[in-house]
C-alpha cells in the first residue's frame, strides 16, 4: 500500500513538473541567435489577440538577447526582485530583458542583463516606464507593454527615444542655479547696505523658486521605483547574483 502511495505521489509530482515546464517554455526562438521569447501573463491582462500582437513586437529583441513579458497579481515583497528572479529563471546570466507588470504592487519594472543591459540601462529602463505608465494607470495594459517594447527595439537598433524626465531635470537645475544666484544677490545687497526691502524681495524670490522646484521634483519622482542591481530572489523563480539592473515606475 505504501509503495502505491509513493508511486501516485511521484506521478503527481511529474505531472506538476511537466505543467511547469510547459508554462515556461519559449513561444519563439530566433533561429539565427538562439535567443527566445517568453510570455507569462499570470494576471491575465491581455486578450489572445493582444498576446499574439505583443509577441510579434518582442521578436526583434531576440537579435540581441532573450526577452520576456511577465504579469503578476500575487504577493511579492519587491517588483525589482521579482523581475530579476524571472529573468534568472528564463535566461540565467545570459543577455536579455524582462518587462514586468506587477499588479500586486501596481508597478512596472524592466530588468536587463548582458548585451541588452549595455543599451537598456537603468536610466533607460526608468525612462521607458516613465513614458508608458499612464497607459497602465488607465487599464490599457496592451498599449503600455506594446509601447515599452517599441522603445526597447528603437534603442537596441541605435535610435533615440523621448526623455521628458531629462528635460525636467534640466529645468530643476536652472531653478537651483536661480536660487543660488538670488541667494548671492541677497548677501551682496546686504554688504552694500542697500534698502532692506530689496533684500527682502530677493529672499522672497529665492523661497518661491525653491518651493516651485521642490513641488515639480516631488510630483515627477514620487512614483519612481528604486533601481535594482545585484541580489536576487523573487516570489517565483530563483534568485542569485547579478551584473544587470533595471528601473521602473508605479501606476
Amino acid at each position: 500500500m505504501l509503495k502505491i502511495i509513493k508511486r501516485l505521489f511521484l506521478c503527481l509530482l511529474m505531472i506538476c513538473m511537466i505543467q511547469k515546464v510547459y508554462a515556461e517554455s519559449a513561444v519563439y526562438t530566433n533561429p539565427d541567435t538562439g535567443y527566445s521569447v517568453y510570455f507569462n501573463d499570470a494576471a491575465d491582462l491581455l486578450t489572445e489577440t493582444e498576446e499574439k500582437n505583443l509577441i510579434e513586437k518582442m521578436k526583434p529583441v531576440t537579435a540581441y538577447g532573450g526577452v520576456a513579458f511577465v504579469s503578476n497579481e500575487e504577493y511579492t515583497s519587491s517588483s525589482s526582485d521579482l523581475a530579476e528572479s524571472m529573468f534568472r529563471q528564463y535566461f540565467g546570466t545570459d543577455s536579455g530583458t524582462v518587462f514586468l507588470i506587477d499588479m500586486y504592487k501596481r508597478n512596472l519594472y524592466i530588468f536587463s542583463d548582458g548585451e541588452v543591459y549595455r543599451t537598456i540601462t537603468k536610466s533607460y529602463a526608468n525612462t521607458i516606464t516613465d513614458n508608458v505608465y499612464t497607459y497602465a494607470s488607465e487599464g490599457d495594459y496592451y498599449t503600455c507593454t506594446s509601447h515599452a517594447f517599441d522603445q526597447m527595439n528603437i534603442l537596441l537598433e541605435g535610435g533615440k527615444i523621448a526623455r521628458p524626465m531629462k528635460i525636467i531635470t534640466n529645468i530643476l537645475l536652472a531653478i537651483i542655479i536661480s536660487i543660488l544666484l538670488n541667494y548671492a544677490l541677497v548677501i551682496f545687497t546686504r554688504r552694500r547696505r542697500v534698502d532692506k526691502s530689496d533684500a527682502a524681495v530677493a529672499a522672497i524670490t529665492t523661497f518661491a523658486a525653491a518651493n516651485v522646484g521642490a513641488a515639480v521634483f516631488k510630483s515627477q519622482s514620487k512614483k519612481r521605483i528604486e533601481s535594482s542591481s545585484g541580489g536576487g530572489g523573487g516570489s517565483f523563480g530563483g534568485g542569485g547574483g547579478s551584473s544587470g539592473g533595471g528601473g521602473g515606475h508605479s501606476f
